[in-house]
C-alpha cells in the first residue's frame, strides 16, 4: 500500500486521485466483475445522465456557465471545491471508465471544472444538490422540484457505491 490512509480528508488532492488509482490498479477488475456492483453502476450511470439532461432541459448549464465567465465572482466552482472529494467517488468515475482530470484549466476554478461544466461524471454530493438563487429563481416550482428528486436518485446510489466500495476494499477477498 502506498505512503497515506485510506480515507482521509487531510490528504491532497494529487494524493486522493494517486489513491483512487492505486485502489483501481489493485482492486479495478474484481470491483468491475462483482455483480452488485455492475448493476448499480449501470443504474447510477442512467441516473447521472437524467440529471444531466435536466440540466441542459432546463437551463441551469447555461446559466451556470454564463454565471462562471460573465458574472464577476460568479460561479460556485471555485479552487478548492476538488479538495471535498475522496477516493471513493473518484474510484467511481474509475470504474465508470472516465478519466480524473489533473490539470486545472484556470487558476481560480474547481480542478475539475471544464469549458462546459465538471469533467467528472461522479461528482461530489454538494456538487450535484446545491443551485444557487439564480438557478432556483430561473427555475419553475415545478423544475425545481423534478431537477431535486433527480439529484437525490443521482445521490442515492453513489452513496450505496460508496458504502459498498468502502466495504469490499476494507475487507477484500480480492487481495
Amino acid at each position: 500500500m502506498p505512503g497515506f490512509s485510506l480515507y482521509s480528508n487531510e490528504l491532497s488532492i494529487e494524493k486522493k486521485i494517486a489513491l483512487a488509482e492505486y485502489l483501481w490498479k489493485k482492486y479495478g477488475k474484481d470491483l468491475a466483475a462483482d455483480s452488485e456492483i455492475d448493476r448499480l453502476l449501470g443504474f447510477y450511470r442512467k441516473e447521472i445522465l437524467r440529471s444531466y439532461e435536466l440540466m441542459e432541459k432546463f437551463g441551469v448549464v447555461t446559466e451556470c456557465a454564463m454565471c462562471a465567465t460573465e458574472v464577476p465572482g460568479g460561479g460556485c466552482c471555485g479552487a478548492g471545491i476538488e479538495d471535498w472529494y475522496d477516493e471513493f467517488v473518484l474510484l467511481l468515475n474509475l470504474l465508470l471508465e472516465r478519466k480524473i482530470p489533473t490539470k486545472r484549466l484556470k487558476k481560480k476554478d474547481c480542478l475539475f471544472l471544464g469549458t462546459t461544466g465538471c469533467r467528472l461524471f461522479a461528482r461530489h454530493h454538494f456538487c450535484i444538490n446545491y443551485l444557487c438563487s439564480r438557478i432556483t429563481d430561473l427555475l419553475s416550482p415545478a423544475e425545481l422540484t423534478a431537477l431535486r428528486a433527480q439529484s437525490g436518485k443521482e445521490i442515492f446510489l453513489c452513496w450505496q457505491l460508496e458504502r459498498i466500495l468502502r466495504t469490499r476494499v476494507n475487507n477484500s477477498t480480492y487481495r
